[in-house]
């Protein structure tokens, strides 16, 4: 940023959020896209036992580590007794801007932000910055017959590639996706059983690699059922790239987050007709589907049922309502020419309200 001098410093997530910090001579307006505020970079020194953490108070080995000076830490860094990375962009874009330049992926997810996360609180707002993504190949412009014959072949297709029973009549439910507690994959695992004993006609897809302990769960409850449920269910825990063509055999997405910021797989899946059942929640909900509300976030009861019970109902949904619902689902858009408009509009409230002769950061850098 010194040998570019920019107008604007267009941060993502927590990962570059300390730079400003370091710029003492020359501070610059900023605006700080929240992709995923799940992700703070938090450092909790508590679990760090070498012996120079033994012998060298923590604030102090933080302030070696990050350059970064110990009152600099306290004031800017420092979030719920512990460094957060995130924090230093949110004080910068307060003391800067007056709070003006927060921005987030969508406009429900704004919402959730400023209204449950204490890190946001003081803002004058949050800026939904709705992603953009490229619409259906057909533009939404093929019809429901066009659509059935299309998932009829593809679904002949994702069932020989997936090594599933050769059902024309199965309804396919599918997750592609990380394995994370956020993606709610562990919900998936436990209903697994459940519906395959009580939905004769489903066949279940769920591929994506395991990186949590959720994850790991999932994998668990989920390699006794294979053998089970040979042909009506596939389970590969790595990395699976599926062309969507085949994507287009499946009759379900599964979308049970437990929070997501903008969501692409719903947009993915439903652009080829593939309608989402899952939680309305952040940025989902956008797409036709089946959708369940949190009534209460902290029971996991309540979110297996209301999710169960999202699915009974879109299995059971008489057939010229579905294909209404993946007709519509293939004429989403979300322009290029609105997410311009919007950053734009982020960029100006950030340079409006920037102090150029504030003191932010006189005192941050040790060197």
């Amino acid at each position: 940023m010194r040998m570019l001098e920019p107008d604007i410093y267009h941060c993502m997530d927590y990962h570059a959020a300390l730079a400003p910090l370091y710029l003492q001579e020359k501070p610059i307006p900023m605006i700080l896209v929240l992709h995923n505020a799940d992700y703070m970079g938090v450092i909790e020194t508590d679990f760090i036992n070498d012996r120079f953490w033994k012998t060298t108070p923590p604030m102090r080995r933080l302030s070696l580590v990050f350059n970064l000076k110990i009152p600099a830490i306290r004031k800017y860094v420092m979030f719920e007794g512990r460094f957060n990375m995130l924090k230093a962009g949110v004080a910068y874009i307060k003391e800067m801007q007056a709070g003006h330049g927060v921005c987030a992926v969508s406009t429900n997810y704004a919402l959730d932000l400023k209204r449950e996360r204490m890190l946001f609180r003081g803002l004058p707002n949050i800026l939904p910055l709705d992603n953009a993504t490229d619409p259906a190949e057909d533009q939404g412009a093929a019809g429901i017959e066009k659509l059935r014959k299309m998932r009829f072949e593809a679904k002949a297709a994702l069932q020989k590639h997936c090594d599933l029973d050769q059902d024309p009549g199965a309804k396919i439910l599918i997750f592609i996706g990380r394995w994370v507690k956020q993606k709610g994959v562990d919900h998936i695992a436990m209903l697994t059983k459940d519906i395959l004993k009580s939905r004769r006609e489903v066949q279940i897809v769920l591929a994506g690699p395991p990186d949590d302990a959720f994850g790991l769960y999932a994998q668990e409850l989920l390699a006794p059922l294979k053998p089970l449920f040979k042909g009506r269910l596939f389970v590969c825990t790595e990395f699976f790239r599926l062309p969507n063509e085949l994507r287009r055999g499946a009759h379900l997405c599964l979308t049970p987050s437990c929070s997501e910021p903008f969501g692409y797989v719903d947009v993915e899946f439903g652009l080829l007709g593939v309608p989402s059942v899952g939680c309305a929640i952040g940025g989902l909900g956008k797409m036709p589907g089946i959708y369940f509300r949190q009534q209460n976030a902290d029971s996991p009861h309540m979110l297996l049922e209301a999710f169960y019970c999202a699915i009974d109902h879109a299995l059971d949904l008489p057939e010229p309502q579905y294909w209404q619902m993946a007709k519509a689902a293939t004429k989403a858009t979300f322009p290029f020419i609105i997410w311009r408009e919007n950053l734009l509009e982020a960029y100006h409230l950030a340079l409006v309200h920037f102090k150029a002769g504030s003191g932010f950061i006189q005192s941050s850098a040790s060197l």
